[in-house]
């Protein structure tokens, strides 16, 4: 048992769990997400913050977003996560 649950119903870590990004996330893509902090100076694309920084699609892949280099940019976690909820709120 992990978690105090038996095995059916133990919880799945995240990195455990197919997603369609996961399975759809180019071989490449540390590269990738590496250029664009280097081409986007370390910086939210937002609001200018050098904290907690990820790589967004600005048009999301399950929209017919791409993974090429202009459908990505640099996000902190707080203005990803508020354009995260965005983009769902707009479907």
């Amino acid at each position: 048992m992990r978690d105090g649950r038996c095995a059916e119903h133990q919880l799945r870590r995240s990195w455990e769990r197919t997603s369609a990004r996961n399975l759809s996330r180019p071989a490449d893509w540390s590269k990738r997400k590496a250029k664009i902090l280097v081409r986007d100076r370390f910086r939210c694309q937002f609001c200018g913050s050098p904290r907690k920084l990820e790589v967004d699609h600005i048009i999301p892949v399950s929209r017919g977003g791409s993974w090429e280099p202009d459908n990505l940019w640099t996000l902190c976690q707080s203005c990803h996560k508020r354009k995260s909820h965005h983009d769902r709120q707009s479907r």
